[in-house]
């Protein structure tokens, strides 16, 4: 099979600095430096098979503010859909995520109503709505990934396991708020496998979950954590009945069916493996 070439936005992010380590293709990086939003600059850039786009402003406990959301995440991913019609790009493969709001039913399956609940889930599914469009009108093959709370080696401060790690290292409290809320979280080398194997998968439209298929409190994730490093942290605990919300956990049954993908490695893995690399 002849090796595609590929432009990676976000290629110095989270799971782009993780994706481009394991890539077998020719690539083109789009990293912090490189302005999507200049459309100018985009379409200069050179032809590619595939784009995989994952460059995309993301919430944070110290950033909720609905600043660069708008233009970063839809307008960004317009540009980049300009491009793909353009210079004629095979494949688009844009990187989403849960955008189901507080669940009707679990696990969310991806006929689940969408609805936005922060200014960044606003932004990805006009994002996806963008996609669905250029779809249906210039008939450029896309595949959107629904992730999961992605977490491992290189993940921001802002987020649960990432601020579990700072504890540790630091000797400081760490703050759970609604520590009863369930998520679904999937180690970042899966998702990396995912987005390799999405490269090839042959398809005019398709969305499909990304997570793990299973949901644990976020003071089970502490539990956990203590009993693999031998550690009692610091707690503090808060409660906020405004952004409660219960359980999210991805069904992932379609993209099992009909990719046979898996995800390897459990939470329990995923939390040492973070630690050791």
């Amino acid at each position: 099979m002849r090796k595609k070439s590929i432009l990676v936005t976000g290629s110095s992010g989270f799971i782009g600095s993780h994706l481009i380590d394991k890539i077998p293709h020719k690539t083109i990086l789009f990293g912090k430096k490189d302005n999507l939003l200049s459309r100018e600059k985009v379409l200069q850039t050179k032809r590619v098979d595939v784009v995989i786009h994952l460059a995309s402003k993301i919430p944070q406990s110290n950033n909720k503010g609905k600043e660069g959301f708008f233009e970063n995440n839809v307008l960004g991913t317009l540009n980049i859909l300009e491009y793909c019609v353009k210079k004629k790009v095979e494949k688009l493969i844009f990187i989403s995520s849960s955008i189901y709001g507080k669940p009707q039913y679990n696990p969310v399956n991806e006929k689940h109503p969408i609805m936005h609940n922060n200014p960044y889930t606003k932004s990805k599914i006009l994002a996806e709505e963008l996609c669905k469009i250029y779809a249906k009108e210039y008939g450029l093959k896309i595949i959107i990934l629904r992730l999961a709370n992605v977490f491992g080696k290189g993940l921001k401060s802002g987020f649960l396991i990432s601020n579990l790690y700072e504890a540790l290292e630091n000797n400081k409290p760490i703050k759970i708020i609604n520590k009863k809320s369930k998520r679904d979280f999937i180690f970042v080398d899966d998702v990396v496998d995912v987005i390799l194997l999405m490269i090839d998968y042959e398809c005019d439209f398709e969305i499909f979950n990304v997570g793990s298929g299973k949901s644990y409190s976020f003071q089970k994730i502490l539990q956990i954590f203590e009993k693999i490093h031998d550690v009692k942290l610091d707690k503090l605990f808060e409660e906020n009945k405004k952004e409660f919300i219960p359980k999210i956990e991805l069904d992932i049954s379609k993209i099992k069916q009909k990719t046979k993908w898996y995800p390897k490695i459990s939470l329990e893995e995923g939390l040492k493996k973070y630690y050791s690399n």
